[in-house]
């Protein structure tokens, strides 16, 4: 498995019950584009993909792309 660089985002599309297909078609990209903008390898979300993801599940840029996680108690 790949190192995933955007926890957060990953967390919040699979909890949603999203596919990698479905978000891609979201941001017209491909899935395998998507994949890499995941773990960060050779690629990053632009501005206005971040701000679409952002709004679709109503979570502000800085969370939904932080690098680390935050567990409530």
């Amino acid at each position: 498995m790949q190192k995933i660089k955007y926890w957060n985002l990953y967390i919040c599309y699979k909890e949603k019950g999203y596919t990698q297909k479905q978000l891609a078609k979201l941001l017209n990209i491909s899935p395998q584009r998507l994949s890499l903008k995941i773990i960060g390898k050779d690629a990053d979300f632009t501005m206005p993909e971040a701000r679409k993801l952002s709004e679709h599940f109503e979570m502000s840029i800085d969370d939904l792309f932080s690098t680390s996680i935050k567990v409530n108690s």
